[in-house]
């Protein structure tokens, strides 16, 4: 089944911030330079956000060194939000990793990478992990591997491309319709045909 397009970071950052409220955690911008998405919790601990369309964490080294910096340091936490299915509108997840982890795991990866003797030219900073199970070797599996990093609670990008909120909308239409679209996306990947291939009906009687 194709992909379709990506979903807006803004929707994934809206929805990454009702997961962790959710989870009691909730989350306040904190200043930043650049890009950066960080935030605090009511504990003081700090969080970097970070979104992406594709079941990936993409991790940038300053340099080719074993030990650079990588862009995802400097935090307690790294919250982590991806569609459950990959560039379509629908559930999103959320995973909370110890930052030290995250960083441990994506260098160690990157070095058994390395081990393999891979065709590369030796400029390779952009070390990545992926969720998924069919992800290149080494480096994949992560959806099962952190598992316990998984945050509760559900949240659907269609909640906020239909200007709804999901605690406060809870049962009605809208709402309603994002789960019916949510289920429909889900079927869809799972039987390989294409969403508008899927009907689904509701009988309220």
């Amino acid at each position: 089944m194709e992909k379709s397009q990506k979903i807006d970071n803004d929707v994934l950052l809206k929805a990454a911030l009702e997961l962790m409220q959710q989870n009691e955690k909730p989350l306040t911008k904190q200043p930043s330079k650049g890009r950066a998405m960080l935030y605090k919790m009511p504990n003081g601990e700090t969080v970097r956000a970070r979104t992406c369309n594709d079941h990936v964490l993409i991790a940038v080294a300053e340099s080719t060194s074993e030990n650079a910096k990588l862009n995802i340091e400097g935090t307690h936490w790294l919250l982590i939000v991806m569609p459950e299915v990959e560039r379509t509108n629908g559930n999103i997840i959320g995973y909370l990793i110890p930052t030290d982890k995250a960083v441990d795991e994506v260098r160690q990866t990157h070095q058994d990478w390395l081990a393999t003797n891979p065709n590369t030219k030796g400029g390779n900073t952009t070390w990545n992990i992926w969720f998924k199970s069919d992800g290149p070797d080494k480096a994949n599996n992560y959806a099962n591997k952190w598992k316990e990093y998984r945050l509760e609670g559900k949240v659907s990008s269609l909640d906020y491309i239909n200007n709804q909120n999901p605690q406060s909308h809870a049962g009605q239409p809208g709402k309603i319709k994002a789960e019916v679209e949510a289920a429909r996306l889900r079927i869809a990947q799972v039987a390989g045909v294409s969403p508008e291939a899927v009907k689904i009906s509701i009988d309220f009687s």
